[in-house]
C-alpha cells in the first residue's frame, strides 16, 4: 500500500516535473523571506502566545492570559504541536508557511489542469501563483492566511468531485477547518457547497445532492457552534469585540479596486485597519479600476456567449462554478462585513483568500476569449510576459528584502532597539509587564505579560522580581496607552521609545506603585 503510494506520487512528478518545480520554487521563496525570522504583527502574538501556553500546559490563553475568543485556535494549536515535538515557534512557522506555499501552488495546477486545455495558458497561470508578491507578503508573516489558503485550495479541489465516501468525509473535516484557522470559515464553506450541490446534481440528481452536500455542511457546524458557545460563555460574544467602519458599501468595494491594482502591479498594500480607498497610490486606483471595466465589459459582451461553450467541458465549468462561488461570496461578505460589522478594510490579507480563484477564472476567460488572429495573440502574449517579468522581479526583491530585514516587530530595526536589547538581559524567571504587551511579547517571548490593568493577576504570579515597560512609542507611529503610568518605582532603564521600571521582587505589593 504505502510503495503503491510513493510510486503514485513519483509517476506524477515525473509527468508534471514543472508544476512540481514551481510548488518547490514558491516554498523556497518562502523561506528566504523568513530566514531572518518569520514576520511578527499584533496578530502574530497572540497566535504564538496561545500556542505557548497550549503547550504548556495551560490552556488557550492570550498574551495577556485570557481566555482567547477573537481569534480562532487553528493556528495556535498548531503552533503548540510543533512546540511539543522541540521546535521553536518561529521555525515550526517558517516550514508550515513553506508547506502551505507548495501546496497552494500544487492545488492551482491541480484546479487550472482541469479547467483547460492550453498548456501555455496553464503554465503561465501556475507561474502567476508561485511567483505571485501578493501571497509572499502572507508567507512571510506569522498569520493564519497560509494555512487557510492551503486547506481552502484543497477544499475547492475535493468540492468538485464526484460524490463518494472520500468526500462526503473530507469536506466537513475541511470546512470545519477553514473556521477553526479563520472565523471566516463558513462564508467559504457555504459556497462550497453550494458548488458541490450543482456539481453532484448529476450524479446523484439535485435533491439527493442537496441532501447529502447539506448534511456535510450542518456536520462542520457543529465544532464550530461550540467553539462560538464557548466564546459567548467567556466575554457575552461570538468571536470576540468588533467595531463596525460605517459608511455604505461603495467604500470598501473602492478599497477593493485599489487592491486588485497592488496586485496587477505587484506592490501589494497593507495599510491597518483604518485604511481606505483613498491611501491607495494613484498607480494602483488607475489599474485596479481598469481591471474592472475589463471584467465588466468582457463579461457584458462576450462573456455569455464564451461559456456557453464551457459548458462543453464539464471540468472547465465545474472549476469555473467553485471559483466564481468562492469569489463573489466572499467580495459581498467582506463589503457588508466591513460596514455592519468590523472595522477591517478590503486589503491585500483581507483579501487574498480570492487572489487564486480569481487567478484561474483570467486563466479560463483568456482560454475561452482568446483570438484567432496572430498578431492580437502575440499582443496579448507580450503583456503579460511583461507583467510576469514585474511580479517575478518584485517577488524576488521582497523576498531578499524581508529575508534581510525582516518583517514589522520582527524587523531588525524593532528587536535591536536598545530597550529591547535591555529586556532581553532580565532574568528569565522574572515577571515582565507593560503598556503594550502584544509589542512587548514580540521580544520576550515569554507569556502571560500583563498591563497595568491587571495587577491582581501579576501579584497572583509566581516569578522572582516584577518589571515594568513603559512605551511612549509605538512602532509604525502608533498610539500606546499613556495612562496610569506606575508611581514611585525605579527607572533602569529610559530613552524616547520609553522606560523600564524596577517592580521589585514578586513578594512585594504590587499595588504600591498604583497608589
Amino acid at each position: 500500500m504505502f510503495a503503491s503510494v510513493i510510486f503514485g506520487i513519483y509517476n506524477w512528478i515525473k509527468a508534471n516535473l514543472w508544476a512540481f518545480a514551481l510548488s518547490i520554487t514558491a516554498a523556497i521563496l518562502s523561506i528566504i523571506s523568513n530566514r531572518s525570522g518569520v514576520g511578527w504583527s499584533w496578530d502574530s502574538t497572540d497566535y504564538v502566545a496561545v500556542g505557548t501556553n497550549f503547550a504548556n500546559g495551560r490552556g488557550l490563553l492570550d498574551v495577556t492570559g485570557l481566555p482567547m475568543t477573537v481569534r480562532p485556535p487553528g493556528l495556535s494549536v498548531l503552533i503548540a504541536a510543533g512546540i511539543s515535538v522541540g521546535l521553536s515557534a518561529n521555525l515550526f512557522l517558517l516550514l508550515l508557511n513553506a508547506t502551505c506555499a507548495f501546496i497552494v501552488v500544487i492545488f492551482t495546477f491541480a484546479l487550472l489542469q482541469r479547467a483547460l486545455n492550453n498548456r501555455v495558458i496553464l503554465i503561465v497561470a501556475t507561474a502567476f501563483v508561485a511567483f505571485s508578491p501578493a501571497l509572499l507578503w502572507q508567507y512571510s508573516m506569522a498569520w493564519s492566511e497560509p494555512p487557510f489558503l492551503a486547506v481552502l485550495l484543497i477544499a475547492m479541489f475535493i468540492s468538485r468531485q464526484k460524490m463518494s465516501y472520500t468526500k462526503a468525509a473530507l469536506m466537513p473535516l475541511l470546512m470545519a477547518a477553514l473556521f477553526f484557522i479563520r472565523y471566516v470559515g463558513p462564508v467559504f464553506a457555504v459556497a462550497l457547497t453550494i458548488s458541490s450541490l450543482f456539481i453532484n446534481r448529476k450524479q446523484l440528481g439535485l435533491i439527493r445532492s442537496a441532501v447529502i452536500n447539506s448534511a456535510g455542511f450542518a456536520i462542520s457546524f457543529i465544532p464550530c457552534w461550540l467553539w462560538l458557545i464557548r466564546n459567548k460563555r467567556i466575554d457575552g460574544t461570538l468571536t470576540g469585540a468588533r467595531a463596525p467602519g460605517g459608511g455604505s458599501l461603495i467604500d470598501p468595494l473602492k478599497t477593493l479596486t485599489g487592491t486588485l491594482g497592488t496586485w496587477v502591479l505587484a506592490k501589494p498594500f497593507e495599510g491597518g485597519i483604518y485604511m481606505s480607498w483613498l491611501d491607495y497610490p494613484a498607480t494602483a486606483k488607475f489599474a485596479g479600476s481598469l481591471v474592472v471595466i475589463i471584467i465588466v465589459t468582457l463579461t457584458l459582451i462576450i462573456g455569455v456567449k464564451k461559456l456557453k461553450v464551457a459548458r462543453q467541458n464539464e471540468n472547465n465549468s465545474d472549476v469555473l462554478l467553485v471559483c466564481v462561488a468562492v469569489v463573489i461570496s466572499y467580495i459581498c461578505f467582506s463589503a457588508y462585513r466591513f460596514v455592519h460589522w468590523e472595522l477591517g478594510p478590503l486589503d491585500n490579507r483581507m483579501m487574498i483568500p480570492i487572489y487564486v480563484p480569481m487567478i484561474v477564472l483570467i486563466a479560463i476567460a483568456v482560454e475561452r476569449t482568446i483570438t484567432n488572429q496572430k498578431h492580437i495573440r502575440l499582443i496579448i502574449s507580450a503583456g503579460f510576459i511583461a507583467l510576469f517579468g514585474l511580479h517575478l522581479v518584485s517577488v524576488t526583491k521582497d523576498a531578499l528584502e524581508f529575508g534581510n530585514d525582516g518583517r514589522h516587530w520582527s524587523g531588525k530595526g524593532f528587536q535591536e532597539l536598545p530597550i529591547h536589547e535591555f529586556v532581553k538581559t532580565l532574568p528569565a524567571k522574572s515577571l515582565i509587564l507593560s503598556n503594550q504587551p502584544q509589542q512587548l511579547f514580540s521580544i520576550s517571548k515569554r507569556p502571560p505579560v500583563f498591563n497595568q490593568y491587571q495587577l491582581d493577576a501579576a501579584q497572583k504570579r509566581r516569578c522572582g522580581h516584577r518589571y515594568f515597560v513603559w512605551y511612549n512609542t509605538l512602532y509604525n507611529d502608533g498610539t500606546p496607552n499613556t495612562e496610569s503610568m506606575p508611581q514611585g518605582a525605579t527607572s533602569i532603564f529610559s530613552d524616547s521609545w520609553g522606560t523600564i521600571f524596577d517592580l521589585g521582587t514578586c513578594r512585594d505589593d504590587i499595588n504600591f506603585y498604583w497608589p
